[in-house]
């Protein structure tokens, strides 16, 4: 039956594409919409689970069929976990199920539109890269890892991941809540009002860029760093009053081009730290954490934006954005 779909005429226009203008082009969505047994939701999901797309456009199709099937019911709907699962999903509930453990389905609720809170996808296992890639509003959970390129060019909303992120988390993501219960390769460049939340480590560390965002991090950040001592710059240009807390060490250089920020450390910085006066950021250094004859040189240099405090222990914990960071220095 999806043989005989991809071959209907009406889409055959678009189907000769470039890949990269069949995603852009809406054309061949209305296609499908228009199509009668695409109006029952069982038809979709029989379809779903017999079909085996070849090329590129025909993963995006059968993706897209995953939405349909959704949008079609009255209630969640299950379905096995495919590239491009949930793509431009606008309502309905979509559950998702790996068919094999190392199954890692890319693309997964890309263009995501969600209407109202209760449009959303859950994958009950992993996915691969660009999950809700573009996604104008995305409503994503994963119960398992994730690869590359999570949630990046997010407009708004909430993706939350169980597992790891191996590779990159956001990127050009905006008022967007981004939740990993694990570890994650690196913080990606340009996040605007974004609520970052990262349970373990950050091993590469966090890109530059962050505005008016709330980071946390509860383990450690470039520990990658660690062995090779090459240190690099954490969270450069940390801006219009962006939070981080880390809850561990800090493999990396500190306050580059930081304007309007605060910056809270429970564990050691071990690379560069630089808070120019002129900026209007702080970076808290917990005194516990922090050599003497360190806190000695920076005080004698006279360095304003450096403050050492006794930090509230494991305070990072309980703070969820950056009205809660008041209580975090004990008096």
């Amino acid at each position: 039956m999806f043989e005989k779909l991809i071959a209907l005429s009406p889409l055959q226009p678009y189907l000769e594409m470039e890949d990269s203008a069949f995603i852009e082009d809406a054309g061949w969505r209305d296609v499908l919409r228009k199509v009668k047994q695409l109006k029952d939701s069982e038809t979709i999901v029989k379809l779903v689970r017999e079909a085996s797309p070849v090329r590129e456009k025909e993963k995006i199709v059968l993706g897209y069929l995953c939405t349909l099937a959704a949008e079609e019911a009255s209630g969640p709907v299950e379905l096995p976990c495919v590239d491009y699962a949930g793509c431009y999903l606008s309502k309905g509930v979509l559950i998702l199920k790996n068919p094999v453990a190392d199954f890692y389905p890319g693309y997964v609720g890309m263009g995501m539109n969600a209407a109202s809170p209760q449009c959303k996808i859950v994958v009950e296992g992993h996915v691969g890269d660009y999950l809700g890639f573009r996604a104008p509003h995305a409503n994503l959970e994963v119960k398992g890892s994730a690869r590359d390129r999570v949630a990046m060019a997010v407009g708004q909303g909430d993706v939350r991941i169980e597992g790891d992120v191996a590779g990159g988390l956001g990127g050009n993501t905006h008022d967007t809540r981004l939740e990993v219960d694990g570890d994650v390769g690196r913080i990606n460049r340009d996040h605007h009002g974004c609520t970052i939340i990262v349970s373990g480590d950050v091993h590469w560390g966090i890109s530059e860029n962050q505005a008016d965002c709330f980071i946390k991090v509860c383990g450690n950040v470039g520990l990658k760093y660690k062995k090779t001592g090459k240190m690099q710059d954490i969270a450069a240009g940390l801006t219009k009053n962006s939070v981080l807390l880390v809850g561990g060490d800090v493999y990396g250089n500190l306050g580059k081009r930081m304007e309007l920020a605060k910056i809270f450390v429970w564990g050691r910085v071990y690379g560069e730290i630089e808070v120019s006066d002129t900026q209007g950021g702080f970076i808290y250094l917990n005194k516990k954490s922090t050599p003497f004859l360190q806190r000695m040189k920076s005080s004698i240099g006279g360095a304003v934006g450096i403050k050492y405090a006794t930090l509230k222990e494991s305070g990072y914990l309980f703070a969820e954005g950056p009205e809660d960071v008041k209580g975090l220095i004990v008096a």
